[in-house]
């Protein structure tokens, strides 16, 4: 009866936190012991919370304002204090774990709600439809050393030469740079992409003006 109401009692303080104005704090112990608690500067030592356990962790979760906070943990009635985040001491040995929490930037919900991404301009889109003559039209001719790689490839200077199997997959790059005084100058880049006996080409271009 003592756990379940301890349990009640921490429920009802999480509840009462949450209303109020301060950064989410998760404070774990993830060492021995059969019941935890917490206490801290934040209300000059005067509660001592119980953690709640979450697998092989003993965990709390408080609302504080921004500062810097020591605490310590009360394991099975002796004060602890975890090696893993920082910890300090005073001047009579007592050893403190340390919350910095000056730094913390809480995330402004309202300031993104409104916000409304820049519609694109419609030359960057201007491309016409394909139509049924240039289905018809022959693909182009597929760059020969896609048929195979140069890791592949044997060497006389090997002892042992790799395997010449054909790659499934290659992907081969071009960029083409066009610059003329008559005309605009263009951008081009070019990917291809084999796997298997498929091929599939996609070409990205934009003109440049002067």
């Amino acid at each position: 009866m003592q756990s379940s109401n301890s349990w009640m009692h921490t429920s009802s303080s999480y509840e009462d936190m949450m209303t109020e104005q301060g950064i989410p704090t998760m404070i774990t112990w993830s060492y021995d012991g059969k019941e935890v608690a917490v206490e801290g500067s934040w209300d000059n030592w005067k509660t001592r919370k119980p953690l709640q356990r979450s697998g092989k962790d003993f965990i709390i979760l408080k609302v504080l304002p921004s500062g810097v906070y020591q605490y310590r943990f009360v394991v099975d009635g002796q004060w602890r204090y975890s090696p893993d985040v920082p910890w300090t001491q005073d001047e009579a040995g007592n050893t403190f774990n340390i919350l910095d929490l000056q730094e913390y930037v809480p995330e402004d919900i309202q300031s993104i709600s409104g916000f409304e991404p820049p519609q694109s301009p419609d030359s960057s889109y201007n491309n016409l439809q394909l139509g049924g003559e240039d289905y018809a039209k022959e693909p182009p001719l597929v760059p020969p050393h896609l048929q195979m790689t140069l890791l592949n490839a044997p060497s006389p200077h090997m002892e042992i030469p790799p395997p010449s199997s054909r790659p499934q997959h290659v992907v081969i790059n071009h960029l083409y740079m066009q610059k003329g005084r008559s005309s605009d100058s263009v951008v081009a880049l070019g990917s291809t992409h084999r796997f298997l006996s498929k091929y599939v080409t996609v070409v990205l271009y934009k003109s440049i003006h002067q």
